[in-house]
């Protein structure tokens, strides 16, 4: 037969073991849950009441159409469900054209020199729009 202070360290070893664990896994359950979602890269926005964003939804570029000064940066961004790219059509004074947008992201030019920019989706041929850039 064993005596009791022989049985009692392997127990305690034992229940203290247990108990970190036990610590650990409600650490891990409390992080788990803290109602916080994963954190998401911020997007970049065009300055509230700019004038200068266009929206890609419903397969369309909205508005289709825009006039700006020489020098202004316009954002596009995608609300649509399928992903796009914007291009400049041959002819444009400057070149421009993104990656593929998927859904919520933005994309930015800078136009610098007056004249019509036509520009479609390279994606979706038909999804066209125009820039003109004023002095």
């Amino acid at each position: 037969m064993q005596n009791q202070e022989t049985r009692e360290p392997g127990l305690h070893r034992a229940y203290t073991v247990a108990g970190i664990l036990l610590l650990i896994a409600a650490c891990m359950v409390a992080g788990c849950s803290s109602g916080k979602g994963p954190a998401t890269p911020a997007l970049p926005q065009p300055p509230a009441g700019s004038g200068n964003a266009i929206t890609i939804q419903n397969f369309a570029f909205d508005p289709p159409a825009l006039t700006v000064k020489a020098g202004t940066v316009v954002m596009w961004t995608n609300q649509d469900s399928a992903p796009h790219a914007i291009v400049s059509d041959t002819g444009s004074p400057e070149t421009f054209s993104s990656d593929t947008l998927s859904t919520g992201r933005s994309y930015s030019f800078t136009f610098n020199r007056p004249g019509t920019y036509p520009y479609h989706c390279s994606i979706h041929p038909s999804m066209t729009g125009t820039i003109v850039v004023e002095k």
